[in-house]
């Protein structure tokens, strides 16, 4: 298999990863995703970009809205199918979730309508997420050609092959990061920018200060800075560029040094300099700083203890390779081992070349230690403007081909022969394979049923709604029980919910065993589901089934028993008000008699 071929594999394996994860993965189970989707919902439904503002103004897209919006452009085609009222997704955040730590697990709320067959908004978003598939895709291309462009040029490193196993074994360390995977099974913006990164670090590495390559450089450069703000961090690299004219000292079409920096600022400021221009004139300064600060400040980072950087660097390096969900989602132990033990092995392969570097051929371009040095610094500006969120290994991505490249060049001390990178490349595929179905997908149990299990639920078909006046509310579309109702027997009570809409509350269920004098005998008291579900993450179109116990006194007398269903809140006491049809203005009662249970003495 030449070298083309053996890069079109990777690229398919991995178009193939990001399609599982895309469907392991809950809706806006990764960082800020929800945002970013809600930024791609917004251009299709306004056609206009979004607008920051401070309390009690409210943003168009909170969260998202200061980024610049190229990545959501690309994504927006997959929402302008939808009708326009349908370009939108009502999405409850789990107000007990904390970043990167807590019990919570999903960030989210995720009902019926994420379950096999999606409905329109569900496959709208998760076809955004191929965009930055799609980004991911060329970011290995382009790693790839960067590889085998700085080391074909190497004057000690003649062969072809040690060169194309070299650049397939780096282009397979993104190809096969877990956590590129993930970030790239996401809506978000920064796959693209690590595809932009890796074409320029490609550019920089192969082109001479020729016009069009000048020109080539300064249009992907503006590209990024409407990517998202990182790339500020490449505007360096591309003026060093101008002044070195990469690798090709020679050219006879290289222009001068002054005309290189013209045209790369020039392209670059009239393909992206506008947003900046944009954000100056809306909040006063290119970077909107200040309403940024007022959404994203977090815990702030101690920059003089030394326990703070062990934590952050060690949530750095975890995070680049395999940290799932919002940060919260780590990978099993031994994972992380062998990531640290790639890195120690590529360290050591750099020690080694320096040492005996006539017997080691590896590559070597400045651009290569620049990129991630750049890419680090950016990460410590952003913790110490947002606070200890900033330690994320995403926040690298920028510089992911650079990086790998210096992995590659490093293990390649150590890796000689086809076979050995083959097999390497297969032994990181296969893991990167197993863990959504070994941590993402265990991590989100399913609360809700699908519609079609909802319709083969088996119970006694009702209807009784429970809700504010004139609002829809929840349905109990069906009921059933378990067991035999005597004394000291304990009965299962199944009730079958129907969200309508939004709900106000996380509202308990009572299901009481009421006597004729309206005295309780038996009682459950309960959120459903125990809470893994609460009421407030429901949407419309959400069926949960909830179950509750009655325990029947040994000593109850034989007779009939009404039983009791409805809701309450615990804080207040309230009870929501039930109706028996669609009317929103008429109320019938607090609760609904679900059924009469004869007991006898037997």
């Amino acid at each position: 298999m030449n070298a083309s071929s053996s890069l079109a594999a990777l690229v398919g394996l991995f178009l193939a990863l990001c399609m599982l994860y895309n469907a392991v993965t809950p809706l806006g189970e990764g960082p800020d995703e929800p945002g970013h989707a809600a930024y791609v919902f917004f251009l299709a439904r306004e056609g206009r970009l979004p607008v920051q503002c401070s309390p009690p103004c409210a943003s168009d897209v909170p969260g998202s809205g200061h980024h610049p919006p190229l990545a959501y452009l690309l994504a927006m085609p997959a929402a302008l199918w939808l009708p326009p009222t349908l370009r939108t997704f009502d999405l409850p955040g789990n107000p007990r979730f904390t970043w990167a730590g807590g019990d919570q697990v999903n960030a989210v709320a995720h009902g019926s309508r994420e379950q096999w067959p999606w409905d329109a908004q569900v496959w709208s978003w998760r076809l955004a997420r191929l965009a930055s598939s799609l980004a991911g895709a060329a970011t290995i291309i382009f790693t790839g050609l960067a590889a085998d462009a700085l080391h074909r040029r190497l004057n000690n490193d003649p062969a072809r092959g040690n060169s194309d196993q070299k650049a397939l074994l780096a282009a397979a360390l993104v190809a096969f990061n877990p956590q590129f995977i993930f970030t790239s099974s996401l809506v978000t913006n920064d796959a693209l920018l690590a595809a932009l990164g890796a074409a320029l670090l490609w550019l920089f590495i192969s082109s001479p200060r020729s016009l069009p390559h000048t020109a080539l450089i300064g249009t992907i450069l503006g590209m990024a800075l409407i990517t998202k703000q990182s790339a500020l961090l490449f505007l360096p690299l591309a003026l060093a560029w101008c002044a070195t004219g990469g690798v090709r000292q020679r050219c006879a079409a290289a222009i001068p040094v002054p005309a290189a920096l013209l045209v790369v600022t020039g392209v670059a400021g009239l393909v992206g300099g506008w947003w900046y221009v944009r954000n100056w004139i809306l909040y006063g300064d290119p970077l909107g700083l200040q309403a940024f600060r007022v959404e994203f400040t977090t815990q702030a980072f101690e920059v003089t203890n030394p326990v703070a950087w062990t934590g952050a660097l060690t949530t750095l390096h975890e995070s680049f390779w395999a940290r799932f969900g919002w940060m919260n989602l780590p990978a099993p132990a031994w994972t992380m081992l062998v990531y640290t033990l790639v890195i120690a092995a590529a360290a050591a392969g750099w020690i080694r070349r320096s040492i005996r570097p006539h017997q080691i051929t590896c590559a070597w371009n400045w651009q290569l230690a620049a990129l991630p040095l750049l890419a680090f610094l950016w990460v410590v500006s952003f913790a110490l403007t947002a606070g200890l969120v900033a330690w994320q290994g995403r926040m690298l991505f920028p510089a992911l081909a650079a990086i790998a490249i210096l992995i590659a060049c490093g293990l390649g001390v150590w890796i000689r022969g086809r076979v050995l990178t083959l097999t390497i490349i297969i032994g990181m595929a296969g893991l990167a394979a197993w863990l959504p179905f070994g941590v993402i997908q265990p991590a989100y149990p399913r609360q809700t049923l699908a519609a079609e299990a909802a319709r083969n639920w088996e119970g006694i078909d009702t209807y009784a709604r429970f809700a504010r006046s004139t609002e829809p509310g929840a349905v109990i579309r069906r009921w059933r029980i378990d067991g035999t109702p005597r004394p000291g027997a304990t009965i299962e009570v199944a009730l079958l919910w129907h969200a309508r809409s939004r709900q106000d509350r996380d509202w308990w269920t009572f299901v009481h065993l009421v006597d004729d004098n309206r005295r309780i005998v038996a009682e459950d008291n309960r959120e459903p589901r125990d809470g893994a579900y609460p009421m407030s993450q429901w949407v419309a179109g959400d069926w949960v089934e909830a179950r509750y116990t009655l325990a029947i006194p040994a000593d109850l007398p034989p007779g009939s028993y009404a039983l009791w269903v409805g809701l309450w809140d615990p804080a207040t006491g309230r009870r929501a008000a039930f109706f028996d049809d669609d009317n929103v203005y008429d109320p019938d009662s607090d609760h609904v008699v679900l059924t009469t249970l004869v007991i006898t003495g037997q």
